[in-house]
């Protein structure tokens, strides 16, 4: 999977399109068919629209410049809106359709035209999962980029809400076109709309449980979270490796936006420096930090030279 021109703003805008042409015919499904796990889908596309939607005004506010109001820019924008989307659409939709699955369970109903339900169930696996494929491929890209070794540790440190919410939506909707899909058949085979209405329950569970996870991600992000270890770790060996520096005091990093860092370091440099000689050193320290971790946008340092507090700010 080689995303040669696929960028975050364009996998979403895939996901929109193809959540949004797919909802209107689960829905015509939905009505032919009678199914609840047929409606399930509905909503859970529906509800991916609007995330979708979302996800852009957040990405294209994100953009906006405003130096006198937002110095540091205003790439939180795309986690608030990440929240805002997990909380609003995958909480609501996921506890409705969780709802109408139990209220299915004591209905009596049939389904009806089944062969609608199944050839839009299979458009919507292939949309699904031809997104999935673009964003997965984005994801896995960035995660060979930035060098690492365990994907795992790669999605704890991953710091792209956007991105994170189209590639979890993509997923969560393959998982519940394929419980829809097994949901009908067994109550066309049985006779027993119990699995039906079950497959509704399960979808509803799966969009509240990616809601969960997406919301508490996106939440730590809005309220300050740092950089990863791995990174904190590059940064001090950076600064261990430096002659001038004595001591470190203090490292303090945290998210402006996505791919946006900004860093603040306390040291204590070598008795004996001048000033020119410290300022050449933190030169030396940003070069090296910027060129390790692209990401690291501002660098601000405060020097202690002779018990004497000397401040710079990096760019």
């Amino acid at each position: 999977m080689s995303p040669v021109r696929t960028t975050t703003r364009s996998v979403v805008i895939r996901a929109f399109l193809g959540d949004l042409f797919i909802a209107a015919l689960k829905y015509v499904a939905a009505g032919l068919s009678g199914s609840a796990a047929m409606l399930a889908e509905a909503v859970h596309s529906s509800s991916d629209a609007v995330n979708q939607f979302l996800l852009l005004i957040g990405y294209n506010l994100s953009t906006k410049k405003d130096a006198s109001k937002f110095p540091f820019g205003r790439g939180r924008e795309q986690f608030f809106w990440s929240f805002v989307a997990a909380i609003l659409v995958f909480g609501i939709s996921g506890v409705l359709t969780f709802v109408e699955g139990i209220i299915k369970l004591t209905t009596h109903y049939r389904i009806t035209e089944p062969i609608s339900a199944y050839v839009v169930l299979a458009m919507s696996f292939a949309i699904d999962g031809y997104v999935l494929y673009i964003s997965s491929g984005l994801f896995i890209s960035k995660y060979r980029k930035q060098g690492y070794h365990d994907l795992f540790s790669f999605m704890r440190d991953f710091r792209d809400p956007v991105l994170l919410t189209a590639l979890t939506e993509d997923a969560a909707a393959i998982a519940g076109v394929t419980t829809a899909l097994v949901g009908i058949s067994l109550s066309l085979v049985t006779g027993n709309n119990v699995y039906d209405a079950s497959s509704s329950i399960v979808i509803g569970i799966i969009m509240m449980l990616s809601g969960l996870y997406l919301s508490k991600r996106s939440k730590d992000l809005l309220i300050g979270e740092g950089i990863s270890a791995r990174d904190q770790k590059k940064i001090e060996e950076i600064l261990k490796s430096n002659k001038s520096v004595n001591k470190i005091l203090d490292i303090k990093a945290i998210y402006e936006g996505p791919e946006k860092i900004l860093l603040a370091m306390d040291l204590n440099f070598n008795d004996g420096l001048s000033t020119s000689e410290i300022e050449r050193a933190i030169d030396e320290i940003e070069v090296s930090i910027k060129s390790l971790i692209p990401f690291v946008d501002r660098i601000y340092v405060e020097a202690e030279e002779r018990n004497v507090d000397i401040k710079f700010k990096g760019s």
